[in-house]
């Protein structure tokens, strides 16, 4: 009898596997970044990303990135300007610099945008406190001209958003940190992911 076991065990353990790993694929894969379009810093990368409206509806927004650089930064958008960016202790903080080419109509709100190094270590941009600054969250959008939001209405006071426009995003991450690429999406499971040429 035991030996029966012994021999069916094996068949029983990938039976296993195989509806575990069906699982993960219903509920897990669609939530993650898997479907990547991949580009160069320096180098205009097309998009197409999938997005539903207010009403359910799947739409498409079509656009153009470009990762300009991605630098230390050393200031942030205060309430009356430019004010001075220290990193507190054992971070550092980054400017990660994209021109966006893309038609005025097309929502870019909620963006997200992080910086994974050479260590594959991965920083997601986000509003926080940092010793004495604010940080804003990312923006896909220049400040004072966003586009339509994803129900088609504008944003009061806001100016026309151009058709091509720069940003700059600031991503903290550990102060060994070393970029070595982009990443830019919106919703799972479509990324860009942009490396870093000069590194």
């Amino acid at each position: 009898m035991s030996r029966r076991w012994l021999l069916v065990l094996p068949v029983a353990l990938v039976l296993v596997v195989l509806a575990t790993a069906s699982r993960l694929q219903v509920f897990w894969w669609p939530e993650q970044l898997h479907d990547v379009t991949t580009g160069r810093q320096g180098e205009a990368l097309e998009l197409s990303d999938r997005w539903e409206d207010a009403d359910g509806d799947e739409r498409r927004r079509d656009l153009t990135v470009t990762l300009l650089d991605v630098v230390p930064a050393t200031q942030v958008e205060g309430f009356s300007g430019p004010e001075p960016l220290e990193p507190v202790a054992g971070t550092a903080v980054w400017e990660v610099r994209l021109r966006f080419e893309v038609d005025p109509d097309v929502p870019l709100s909620g963006c997200l945008v992080s910086i994974v190094d050479t260590d594959e270590r991965e920083a997601t941009a986000v509003s926080t406190r940092l010793g004495e600054a604010s940080l804003p969250q990312p923006a896909c959008e220049p400040a004072g001209r966003a586009g339509p939001r994803y129900d088609g209405s504008a944003v009061e006071g806001d100016l026309p958003r151009p058709p091509t426009y720069d940003v700059a995003v600031l991503v903290v991450t550990d102060e060994d940190a070393v970029p070595d690429r982009v990443r830019l999406w919106w919703e799972a499971p479509d990324v860009a992911e942009l490396s870093l040429t000069s590194r």
